[in-house]
């Protein structure tokens, strides 16, 4: 299968990843376009693409166009292009989003006669040339009529990655599950940094050290299912334990409920091995 010519709107951290891995897997960037100048000259430059100001210029120079925009923007970015296409007969167009479905492109669908679909990484990407490093080994949710599911699925294996469908999945449980995984384990992280350092812990150690552990606990991960990687107090049945922390959490009532919470929680991962402890 011939390789399409590719264009991006929005570099942002997702779309400058894809890019570049793109770029780096053989791909030719056609252009990339966005609403921050800066950003799109230099990451067109980096991957000898044109760089365009109208989003609808971008999509008429490419095969396929990537949207790597927040949710709320695809319609009506989508929306606005419709008006400006030139030439997109044989062209296709699809968002980055987890969240959303084809319906977001329908614009460009109907009025643009583009093919659309849904290309989503399920993968967190940081700012920088570093964030390249997470495209191999993920996992790319696909939804799009042929041929241009075949040939989605096609990037997302010259990506070194796994494609999988999205036909019929509940998006928004699908993303709130990337949230639960992606987010909050951060959010949860910044918490305990927080508490160690309250404890008396030097910041820096605290950080490093608590990073660290969780390293860990998702390398874990990649072995054993969520039930047998898990440790610590809930699932050994440490109620001692679990009383001590409750009490040096109750000057923060929403913590010591979230703490709670998620000792409950945990004690459901497994009950068998929580019975047996």
């Amino acid at each position: 299968m011939q390789k399409p010519t590719i264009a991006i709107i929005g570099p942002g951290r997702a779309g400058s990843a894809l890019g570049r891995a793109l770029h780096a897997s053989g791909y030719t960037i056609a252009a990339i376009g966005g609403r921050n100048p800066d950003n799109v000259r230099n990451l067109a430059e980096e991957l000898g693409a044109r760089a365009c100001q109208s989003p609808a210029t971008t999509i008429d120079v490419a095969d396929l166009t990537l949207l790597a925009v927040p949710d709320d923007v695809i319609l009506p970015l989508a929306t606005d292009m419709v008006e400006s296409l030139c030439s997109a007969a044989g062209h296709a167009v699809v968002h980055l989003s987890g969240a959303q479905d084809r319906s977001a492109l329908r614009p460009l669908a109907h009025q643009g006669s583009l093919r659309t679909g849904v290309f989503h990484p399920l993968q967190t990407f940081r700012r920088g040339p570093e964030a390249v490093q997470n495209v191999v080994g993920t996992y790319f949710g696909i939804d799009a009529d042929q041929p241009l599911r075949d040939q989605l699925t096609q990037v997302a294996r010259d990506l070194k990655g796994h494609p999988f469908d999205l036909t019929g999945v509940n998006l928004a449980l699908y993303h709130a599950a990337a949230v639960f995984a992606a987010n909050y384990p951060i959010t949860l992280l910044a918490e305990a940094i927080a508490l160690a350092a309250e404890a008396g812990l030097d910041a820096e150690t605290a950080r490093q050290g608590l990073t660290t552990l969780l390293a860990g606990a998702v390398n874990n991960l990649r072995d054993l299912p969520p039930a047998d990687a898990i440790t610590g107090p809930a699932l050994r049945g440490d109620e001692g334990t679990i009383k001590r922390h409750l009490e040096a959490l109750k000057g923060d009532s929403e913590l010591q409920h979230l703490y709670q919470l998620l000792a409950d929680r945990t004690r459901l991962l497994n009950p068998k091995k929580e019975a047996a402890a």
